[in-house]
């Protein structure tokens, strides 16, 4: 998981820049090249237009693609977004953006104080380093002090339920261990914004329940960025979402069910040609017509009950 923070020089006047507005993102784009050979030209070239002075060119060219495209968003204290969509659809490629991995090619990233992400499984770690060790560099990372660690330490132990491997290298934990201990340091030293990918689905059923009990305990005082491909948890804890495809934002906005209904929407076109008949597998076709949700999309706890409707067009009898 990626610790660290980010200073961005902001050349917006103080009073633009609301005093609890965390994250202000405005146009932002990214291209990729489908071709390494091409992609390795490509970056000669726009290196050459910077030494020059040129600006680099900001249209597709050939081999190339959107990763994301024109995403533009402002996000307050005790405010989170929802990030959904397909695999590819541009999420990941946001969140790195954000978190200052990758530059984008136009746009511009606003944030202000302390960020702490979670991306990738084990990355902020050195795997020869043990948990504790790791503990106080990314604390150092998110710009603590050592006595402010120390302070924190028995509780991010304690909430990551590592107290027997906690002098154990990183390299020897399970990815589980990796998610909690990432988690723990993240949550428990109280980042100002807090970027989450999909690695909370690492996490077995309790951790993933007492991480979102830690959400919600704070978030009145973070904003934070989640993604995720499961609907219930978006619904449960995001005040804003984005539907991406192809890099784009095909719906923005408040309505977080209708972002959710339109995620199941595409894919209710999907077909399916296997089905059981009198014991034997045998190869027939159906359509799913459509996927709703019978009273919207409600907030979802673990264990609740909700119901589905679902429209088949079967092209096979079922007595």
């Amino acid at each position: 998981m990626e610790l660290k923070t980010t200073k961005i020089e902001s050349e917006t006047p103080k009073s633009a820049f609301s005093r609890d507005t965390l994250v202000e993102v405005t146009g932002l784009s990214k291209k990729f090249c489908k071709d390494l050979k091409t992609s390795l030209w490509y970056g000669v070239k726009d290196l050459i237009y910077g030494y020059t002075g040129n600006k680099s060119n900001r249209e597709l060219r050939p081999k190339e693609f959107w990763a994301v495209k024109d995403i533009s968003f402002t996000l307050k204290r005790g405010e989170c977004l929802g990030l959904i969509g397909h695999n590819g659809a541009g999420k990941s490629t946001l969140l790195k953006i954000l978190n200052g991995l990758i530059n984008p090619d136009s746009g511009k990233v606003l944030m202000r104080g302390r960020i702490g992400a979670l991306i990738e499984l084990g990355a902020g770690f050195n795997p020869v380093l043990s948990g504790r060790e790791n503990i106080y560099n990314n604390g150092a990372i998110l710009g603590f002090k050592r006595k402010e660690i120390d302070a924190k330490l028995q509780q991010i132990i304690e909430f990551a339920e590592m107290q027997d491997f906690i002098d154990m290298p990183v390299q020897n934990y399970s990815s589980g261990m990796k998610v909690r201990l990432g988690f723990a340091v993240a949550a428990q030293l109280e980042p100002d914004v807090l970027i989450v990918d999909e690695v909370l689905a690492v996490g077995d059923l309790g951790f993933i329940l007492k991480c979102f009990n830690t959400i919600d305990a704070i978030l009145p005082k973070t904003a934070i960025i989640f993604v995720s491909h499961s609907m219930p948890m978006v619904s449960r804890i995001c005040s804003q979402i984005i539907l991406m495809d192809k890099g784009q934002a095909k719906f923005q906005g408040t309505d977080v069910s209708k972002a959710i209904d339109l995620y199941y929407t595409r894919f209710a076109s999907n077909k399916c040609n296997v089905v059981f008949d009198n014991n034997t597998l045998s190869l027939k076709k159906a359509e799913v017509i459509n996927v709703s949700l019978l009273e919207g999309v409600p907030q979802v706890h673990w264990s609740d009950d909700f119901d589905v409707k679902i429209d088949l067009e079967l092209f096979k009898q079922i007595d």
